[in-house]
């Protein structure tokens, strides 16, 4: 009689050859995954009135925008550290010799390492093109008048509630990505259909 594999035994079995217990392959593909959703809602945000504009308008008001604009970056961070968590989790190959916890673990800090390769890209390219918008600026600069004290001092205020709302939001997507890697893992070890995060119209019919 042959003898019969079960194939998710068979897998973990291979994997128990691997030399490393961080697996590349999974952790990039959840980061390119997750770069490239948040480029895309980042872009749709830009596009439907939800970047972070000027804290000042033209005609000397005070604009609120930014709040907006700061739920919706902190909306498109969790959602693609999610992502990428979950990808990098379900995708990794599991060792024999783990534990349960040993191997919530190992999956969790998959997530967060692809949430790191994510977060530190678009962060370089944000960087490049701030400079970039930066140099344009200040080689196109015109005289404006001088803003009132108390409008300074918001736009001050701004800067440095954006800067919180954007270090929360990279706080969160971390705590989402490991989250939604230990999740991919589970559904990885129970053989879950991938159904069971496809909408139903999007499955194949």
């Amino acid at each position: 009689m042959a003898d019969i594999h079960h194939p998710i035994a068979t897998r973990h079995s291979d994997a128990s050859a691997n030399s490393s217990y961080l697996e590349w392959g999974p952790v990039w593909a959840g980061a390119l995954v997750a770069i490239a959703i948040s480029t895309v809602l980042v872009q749709f945000g830009a596009s439907t009135g939800l970047a972070m504009g000027d804290p000042i308008r033209p005609d000397n008001t005070v604009s609120y925008n930014f709040i907006i604009a700061g739920l919706w970056l902190l909306l498109v961070s969790v959602a693609a550290s999610s992502a990428a968590g979950y990808i990098s989790g379900r995708m990794r190959m599991t060792m024999n010799d783990a534990t349960a916890d040993e191997v919530e673990f190992r999956d969790g800090i998959h997530g967060i390492t692809a949430w790191a390769l994510s977060t530190v890209a678009v962060a370089l390219v944000a960087s490049i093109s701030g400079s970039i918008a930066s140099a344009v600026a200040a080689a196109t600069v015109t005289e404006t008048p001088e803003l009132p004290a108390n409008l300074q001092a918001w736009a001050a205020n701004q800067a440095l509630i954006v800067a919180f709302a954007t270090a929360a939001g990279s706080a969160l997507g971390a705590a989402a990505a490991w989250f939604a890697s230990v999740s991919g893992g589970k559904h990885r070890d129970d053989a879950t259909s991938h159904n069971v995060i496809v909408p139903k119209m999007f499955r194949k019919r």
